[in-house]
C-alpha cells in the first residue's frame, strides 16, 4: 500500500501540540486558532489512519504510535530549522564559501588585494583559491569545482561561459644589467631573435597569445629561459640574463626604482585584459555573488 503524501505543516503542528500537551497553548505558540490546530491534528490522524493523541480534561497526551512519530518528526523539524538558520547565515555573510580560480599572474596583478579586503570585511566567509593555467581553470569552472575564475583574455568564445573584462593589461619587454643599453633606442620585434629572451612557459595562455602575435609578424623566438612565474622573469632580467616578456603592470615598481627598463618597440604589442568568467545561467552561491559585488565596489558590509 502506498504511503500518503502529507503536508509537512501538519507535522509542525503535531510537534508543537506534543511539546505543549495542550491545544490552546499550541494555538498561541503557532499564532492560529485552537480550532485550526484541532483540525490539523484530525487531518494528520486521518491521513495516517490512526490516533496520535489521547484527549484528557487536562489536555492531550501522545499515544504509543504518537510517541514513535514524535521522535522522528521532532528531529526532522529541528533539522529543518537548523538548515533554515544556516541558509540565513550564508545569506547574511556569517557563513559560506567562495571558490575562486586564478593564475599566479592574475593573482598578483589584480586579485590579491581584493581577496584581502574581502576577508577583512567578511571574516566568516571561507575562501578557497585554486591556482592553475587558463585551460585548467576553465575545466574546473565547467566541472563545478569553482564558482568563478579570473583569467587572461581573450579566450575562444564559448556559449556556456559568461565573460566580463575586469582590468586592461599591457605587455612589454624589459631589460636590466648588461642589456640595459637596448632601452636607449627604438627596438624592432625582429631583433628579439638576436638576443636571449625570457618568457613564461608554453602552458601559459599569456605566452601563447604573445607567440601568436609574434608569429603573425614573422618573428620566431626560441626562449633562452622559460619560467612559470612573472616575478622570476623580472628577477632574471634584473641580473642581466636577457629580455623578459612581462605585463607592464608587474614591472612598474621595478622600472620606477631604476632596476629595469622597458624597450621602446617600433610596433606596439596588442592590449589584453584580465577577465571574470562564470558559468552562463548557473546561480552563484551568496558568498560568490557578494565577492563579485565587492570587487565591483557595490557591496557594503552589514
Amino acid at each position: 500500500m502506498d504511503q500518503p503524501d502529507i503536508n509537512f505543516d501538519l507535522y509542525k503542528v503535531f510537534c508543537v501540540v506534543a511539546e505543549q500537551g495542550n491545544l490552546s497553548a499550541a494555538a498561541r505558540k503557532l499564532f492560529v486558532s485552537q480550532s485550526a490546530v484541532s483540525q490539523a491534528i484530525k487531518q494528520l490522524e486521518n491521513r495516517l489512519g490512526g490516533r496520535l493523541f489521547n484527549r484528557t480534561s487536562r489536555g492531550v497526551t501522545l499515544t504509543a504510535e504518537g510517541e514513535m512519530l514524535f521522535g522522528y518528526a521532532d528531529s526532522a523539524c529541528k533539522l529543518l530549522k537548523n538548515a533554515e538558520a544556516k541558509f540565513f547565515e550564508m545569506k547574511n555573510a556569517q557563513a559560506g564559501t567562495v571558490r575562486i580560480g586564478a593564475s599566479d599572474t592574475v593573482c598578483s596583478l589584480f586579485l590579491l588585494d581584493k581577496l584581502g579586503s574581502y576577508h577583512q570585511a567578511y571574516p566568516n566567509i571561507n575562501m578557497q583559491v585554486f591556482n592553475r593555467t587558463t585551460g585548467q581553470l576553465i575545466e574546473l569552472l565547467k566541472s563545478g569545482a569553482v564558482d568563478m575564475i579570473f583569467i587572461n583574455l581573450p579566450i575562444e568564445p564559448d556559449p556556456a561561459l559568461e565573460v566580463r573584462e575586469m582590468m586592461p593589461v599591457s605587455d612589454c619587454f624589459v631589460v636590466g644589467g648588461k642589456y640595459s643599453f637596448l632601452a636607449r633606442r627604438t627596438f624592432s620585434l625582429k631583433e628579439l631573435e638576436q638576443y636571449p629572451v625570457l618568457m613564461l612557459e608554453t602552458t601559459s595562455h599569456t605566452r601563447n597569445m604573445l607567440d601568436t602575435f609574434l608569429h603573425s609578424r614573422g618573428v620566431y623566438v626560441t626562449p633562452a629561459v622559460e619560467l612559470g612565474s612573472m616575478e622570476l622573469l623580472l628577477d632574471f632580467a634584473k641580473i642581466g640574463l636577457g629580455i623578459a616578456a612581462v605585463a607592464r603592470q608587474a614591472a612598474d615598481s621595478r622600472v620606477r626604482a631604476g632596476q629595469l627598463y622597458p624597450l621602446r618597440l617600433s610596433e606596439p604589442l596588442p592590449r589584453r585584459a584580465i577577465g571574470l568568467v562564470t558559468m552562463h545561467s548557473v546561480s552563484l552561491p551568496f558568498a560568490a555573488t557578494r565577492f563579485i559585488r565587492h570587487i565591483d565596489g557595490l557591496d557594503q558590509p552589514d
